[in-house]
C-alpha cells in the first residue's frame, strides 16, 4: 500500500472508496491506482469498521490506527473521526465506572467499620451488664443462679452477633 502523489502537481492524491480512480485534492487531476491497492485500502477499511463494531476501547483504538493509514481516504477520515469520539466515550465511561466502583467501595467499608464499631459497643454492654450482675452477687441482691443465667444469656447474645459477623464476610 503506498499513497499516490499527484503526476501534475505532487499533491495529495484523494481516492473515494470504491474507485479505482484518485483525484488530487489541490488541482483536481484524476489519476488511476492500481485495483490491488484499492483492495488492500478497502481491505483495511473494511478490518477498521470491524474493529468498531467491537465496542470495546481497544478494538476502537486498532481500528483508528487503521484508518489513519488510509486517512487519505474520505471515508476513512471521516470514520477516523467518528472513531475517535467513540474512543473518548469509551474512557469517559470507564473512568465514571471506576470511580462508581472506588465510591461504593468506600461506602462498604465506612458501613463495615460502622457495624464493627456497634458490635463492639454491644460487647461493651454485654460486658457491662455481666459486671453488674457480678456486682449484685457479691452485694447479695442476685442468687447465683439468677447471675449465671444472666451471664448465659450475654454470652449467647455475643457468641451469636461474632457468628453473624464472620458468616456476613
Amino acid at each position: 500500500m503506498s499513497i499516490f502523489k499527484c503526476k501534475t502537481c505532487g499533491g495529495d492524491l484523494v481516492l473515494t472508496i470504491g474507485s479505482d480512480t484518485a483525484y488530487c485534492d489541490h488541482c483536481g487531476q484524476p489519476s488511476p491506482v492500481d485495483p490491488q491497492d484499492v483492495k488492500e485500502y478497502l481491505d483495511v477499511y473494511e478490518s477498521a469498521e470491524r474493529l468498531m463494531r467491537t465496542g470495546t476501547l481497544s478494538g476502537c483504538e486498532d481500528a483508528l490506527i487503521r484508518l489513519r493509514t488510509i486517512s487519505f481516504i474520505p471515508q476513512a477520515k471521516e470514520a477516523a473521526e467518528l472513531c475517535e469520539k467513540k474512543i473518548e466515550e469509551l474512557r469517559v465511561n470507564r473512568s465514571e465506572k471506576e470511580s462508581q466502583k472506588a465510591d461504593d467501595e468506600k461506602k462498604s467499608a465506612s458501613l463495615g467499620a460502622l457495624i464493627i464499631g456497634l458490635i463492639v459497643l454491644f460487647l461493651l454492654a454485654i460486658l457491662a451488664c455481666i459486671g453488674y450482675a457480678v456486682f449484685r452477687l457479691v452485694q447479695g441482691d442476685l442468687s447465683r443462679t439468677e447471675v449465671i443465667v444472666l451471664i448465659a444469656v450475654a454470652a449467647v447474645f455475643a457468641l451469636l452477633l461474632i457468628i453473624g459477623k464472620i458468616r456476613s464476610k
